[in-house]
């Protein structure tokens, strides 16, 4: 039987022996990609898993803070093995398509653009994954393990939790009573973004993965409606995105030294701007060259563009791919820059309103915390064999 003292290294061996597996099932993948033995369906077909997995952690991530079904010990437990599959498959299927479109390019057969576009989006994701790592889940580690065993469901109040949800997170209710003008900036922005790139998830899925796994190219298909919604909707993200930086640039002005100055974000609006301007000129530019397609009246913002770039002259074939190089290489370095601005709030600041709802939660915490000041005891722990949760943080 072994001791206490060698369970963690035990733990640990396992842990260390898992990651060589799956290191190996990484770098087989990359491998088979780059010797050509992988389509792109193999890539695409993990990433669906990936958003699965955590797709599937999230949803019970869910279950467990805002309502009391379920059991909590199984919601956590299933919760984390789905979010490590999830991740894990994210992983692999970056290792398939990476060799996959490596091979591609060796062969001749990627555009010299998107043969630029690969390693740069690859790039950009690990900036942003790592910084968001550290930002969100490293700085809050520490605090995580040092408290967690005073957090109990039991504690918990999910109609706060969801009415915070609601007036913090999705509607912003404190920000409009503050200031109105900064409501609406923030709104559109965080909105639009989020919005945009939700949409570029699923138009990956139905330009990429879907003709990949055999399917229709309905992305493809001229006038086909699933792509013209898309186009609408892309249009009213860009829109909204870009009525946002305005505001946020005219509010920049308006507080000019003034205690409100920093709560601005010049540097992040202004690349922020570039990017959706960028985007939007691609846009007019490839709708200048077939002006007459019927379609092109769900993309009225990229009509105009349109209108505007060929009054002016910028419409010329051999400047499309440059243009579209230039939203490429802005779109990557805002997302590998993301973790270094203020947009990180976003996801940090609703995270500590929905904590701050929980005043029951947070006494128990106190409470807890005071009781081993003064050492006093705490209650013992459930025995492991027990049916009910072997740690009270979970309960």
């Amino acid at each position: 039987m072994l001791s206490t003292s060698a369970l963690p290294q035990e733990t640990a061996s396992i842990q260390r022996a898992s990651f060589t597996v799956e290191a190996c099932a990484g770098l087989a993948l990359l491998v088979a990609g780059l010797a050509g033995q992988l389509s792109a369906a193999w890539g695409y077909a993990l990433f669906c898993l990936a958003a699965a997995g955590l797709g599937c952690a999230l949803m019970l991530m869910a279950i467990l803070t805002l309502s009391r079904q379920g059991k909590t010990a199984t919601l956590v437990s299933w919760g984390i093995r789905l979010a490590r599959f999830g991740v894990l498959a994210y992983v692999f299927a970056v290792c398939a398509l990476s060799g996959h479109y490596t091979h591609e390019t060796f062969i001749g057969k990627m555009e010299w653009h998107w043969v630029i576009f690969g390693p740069l989006i690859l790039f950009a994701l690990v900036c942003v994954e790592l910084g968001i790592y550290r930002k969100l889940l490293k700085a809050n580690a520490i605090s995580w393990n040092r408290y967690s065993r005073f957090i109990n469901r039991d504690d918990a109040d999910p109609v706060a939790m969801r009415k915070t949800l609601v007036d913090e997170v999705i509607v912003h209710r404190s920000l409009w009573q503050i200031s109105k003008l900064r409501w609406l900036r923030h709104t559109l922005i965080f909105w639009g973004f989020t919005a945009m790139f939700l949409m570029e998830l699923a138009a990956v899925f139905l330009r990429e993965a879907g003709p990949s796994f055999g399917w229709p190219d309905i992305w493809r298909t001229p006038g086909h409606p699933v792509r013209l919604a898309f186009d609408l909707a892309y249009d009213v993200t860009g829109a909204m995105m870009l009525l946002g930086c305005m505001l946020a640039l005219y509010w920049r002005l308006t507080v000019q030294n003034k205690p409100e100055r920093k709560f601005s974000d010049t540097p992040m609006v202004l690349f922020l701007l570039v990017v959706v301007l960028t985007g939007f000129m691609v846009e007019g530019h490839r709708m200048a060259q077939s002006p007459a397609l019927s379609e092109h009246a769900f993309s009225m913002f990229g009509q105009l563009f349109a209108s505007t770039m060929a009054a002016i002259g910028f419409t010329a074939p051999e400047t499309y791919k440059p243009l579209w190089l230039v939203h490429v290489i802005a779109s990557c370095a805002l997302i590998a820059y993301l973790p270094a601005t203020r947009l990180i709030h976003t996801c940090a600041v609703p995270l500590g309103r929905l904590m701050t709802s929980q005043k029951t939660l947070l006494a128990a915490k106190k409470l807890g915390v005071l009781k081993g000041l003064m050492g006093t005891a705490l209650p013992p722990p459930c025995d492991s064999k027990s049916t009910t949760d072997s740690r009270p943080s979970f309960h």
